[in-house]
């Protein structure tokens, strides 16, 4: 923690000192790690998010303590606040501290593995384990984090279990190289917290939205998950508290899920650093309610607190029959954001075994506009479901959405979302097949009719981000082979590239490729038939050779249709203009009735 931060958490601890008073069974103390844990168990309740910290806040924490070693003094590291357990008085609930708490737990299991057997045992039972274990983290990260301070931890399983067995590998490098363990343990045990403890989780999760809105910033869904928490605690008799906490605790699990599926099968979307618990909080109100098509998550989160506001409003001017109505709408809220959340993991988890949904994701990278459409189609049950149109067989509502992905979203490169949006929120229980069928097949023949589609293969076409997922299908059909996920996945380990069969910088004569000049050879170079998908690094090694020259390197390429370049340009010994003409030709008719609609 720099300087910066160090000084807006004391601020935000100020503010809360002076401006929220303690209410009856709060306790507010400043507390040094040896007393914050003696005599003390703690758990992370289930509404609470996995481990998140990356290494750099690893190296940032073992600062912090080697500032307190120099200074010979204790050291502030921030704010922990706690709820009480109703049941067990020795045990707390971490509403906000875990990262901070979790690490430490971690640092000093390290530390204690390099004392003498006395002391160690001492601190053993002090800090990790006396009876059960001090700390237990959240839902089936506990087991694995058990493990972890015995150094017996099993392959991670999701995301924070991940960052944990990451977070703990730092701290045994960084422990290794330091001389003093015995006084470095002393100073852990000297670092200060600033400990707030309430009676019950709803009461801590109010202190715990007012020390982190002035402290450090949260994600709209934890705002969301505070401010649902305070009107049920203030307005309903906190009689929504449990479910909420419940539920919201799901939901960060299964985010949890959805980021990992992200990670390990390579969506980019999913994967990308930026892409949140924000993103899907969006993407169900883009599909549930007919407020605003292209919704922040700010504005998500507006929403809500203007539509409460305004239930507080009613009650608080004596209509009782409003306190209802709020509470209505809470459960139907989070129920259908619970619901969407798990419909987004269970399609993700599809493309682990089937090969359309790995394409879709994984290959083509279907647009985020389409994720609220396709996550309410899967709740439904939908997605999958067979349809029949004209001569057409063996397709799905979801073969409809890839169409509209590669010609609307990928060919054209435009993005309608105001249409495909209220196609999403205005789908329900009651619409048939049929109906679905005709309205993605209007959608795509108003964005994106025959003609046009063709129009805009025959133009430039490298710029077309579906164009990896169309050398694919393409080799199933030339192969005769449909493949499955083990094979894909081959594939795209290699990193797809499209390679340009008549290099764009050449090393020979426009004229001996049969071309009039310079000016006709870059309007066909990149024209479909120029162009072909083959690994990352064959493409480099390549370079620009002419494309005789190229037959070795193509011939080695796992993509069919590279291979199939490689024997043409064989028997002909040449490349020309002519032969781009014929090729771009038969992919674009090939792509005419694989994206028929």
């Amino acid at each position: 923690m720099g300087d910066k931060e160090r000084l807006k958490s004391v601020k935000s601890t100020l503010y809360l000192t002076r401006h929220v008073p303690p209410e009856r069974g709060m306790k507010m103390a400043s507390e040094m790690i040896k007393d914050f844990y003696n005599g003390r168990y703690f758990e992370i309740p289930k509404y609470q998010r996995g481990y998140a910290w990356e290494k750099q806040n690893v190296r940032e924490l073992f600062e912090d303590i080697r500032e307190s070693i120099d200074s010979k003094s204790s050291h502030y590291i921030g704010t922990i606040v706690l709820s009480r357990n109703p049941i067990m008085d020795d045990t707390f609930y971490i509403v906000d501290g875990q990262q901070r708490i979790t690490t430490i737990t971690m640092i000093i299991n390290e530390l204690i593995l390099h004392l003498k057997k006395k002391e160690a045992d001492f601190y053993d039972l002090f800090y990790i384990k006396n009876e059960r274990f001090r700390l237990k983290p959240l839902g089936k990260d506990h087991i694995f984090f058990n493990k972890l301070l015995k150094r017996r931890a099993s392959t991670p399983e999701n995301k924070s279990q991940r960052l944990l067995y990451e977070a703990y590998e730092e701290i045994k490098r960084i422990i290794s190289e330091i001389h003093d363990k015995r006084t470095f343990m002393r100073s852990v045990e000297k670092l200060e917290v600033m400990e707030f403890i309430e009676n019950t989780e709803g009461d801590a999760i109010r202190i715990f939205q007012t020390v982190n809105d002035r402290g450090k910033l949260l994600s709209n869904m934890e705002k969301a998950k505070s401010l649902l928490i305070y009107f049920s605690n203030r307005y309903l008799s906190k009689s929504l508290d449990d479910y909420i906490n419940d539920m919201l605790g799901d939901i960060f699990e299964i985010y949890d899920d959805i980021k990992h599926i992200g990670e390990t099968m390579e969506i980019t979307l999913i994967k990308n650093v930026e892409f949140t618990e924000d993103n899907v909080m969006r993407y169900h109100f883009v599909s549930h309610f007919n407020d605003n098509y292209d919704a922040t998550a700010t504005y998500v989160f507006k929403y809500l607190k203007d539509k409460l506001s305004t239930y507080r409003d009613a009650i608080n001017k004596g209509e009782r029959s409003k306190i209802e109505d709020m509470k209505t709408f809470i459960s139907e809220y989070i129920d259908a954001l619970r619901n969407f959340f798990n419909s987004l993991r269970e399609l993700l988890n599809k493309t682990k075994n089937d090969p359309k949904y790995y394409k879709l994701f994984c290959v083509l990278g279907v647009s985020a506009t389409l994720y609220p459409l396709m996550v309410k189609l899967n709740t439904l049950n939908l997605l999958g479901k067979p349809i029949k149109y004209a001569k057409y067989k063996n397709i799905s509502i979801i073969d409809l959405i890839e169409m509209i992905d590669v010609r609307i979203y990928k060919t054209r490169g435009t993005d309608p979302r105001a249409e495909i949006s209220r196609l999403a929120y205005e789908i329900n229980k009651d619409w048939s097949l049929e109906q679905i069928k005709d309205r993605l097949i209007s959608y795509n023949q108003r964005w994106m009719g025959k003609e046009e589609f063709v129009a805009y293969l025959n133009r430039d076409i490298y710029g077309n981000r579906a164009l990896p997922h169309i050398f694919i299908e393409y080799c199933e059909k030339i192969s005769g082979t449909k493949f499955n996920v083990s094979k894909l996945s081959e594939f795209v380990s290699k990193s797809p590239t499209i390679e340009h069969i008549a290099s764009q910088t050449p090393s020979y004569s426009f004229e001996a490729l049969g071309f009039a000049d310079e000016k006709e050879f870059l309007e066909y170079q990149h024209k479909f038939g120029n162009l072909t998908v083959i690994e990352k690094q064959l493409n480099s090694a390549v370079q620009n050779r002419i494309p005789p020259e190229k037959i070795p390197y193509y011939d080695r390429s796992l993509f069919a249709v590279t291979r199939k370049v490689s024997s043409d340009i064989a028997v002909k010994k040449k490349f020309l203009k002519a032969d781009i003409d014929d090729r771009t030709k038969v992919l674009v008719d090939y792509c005419q009735g694989r994206w028929w609609c």
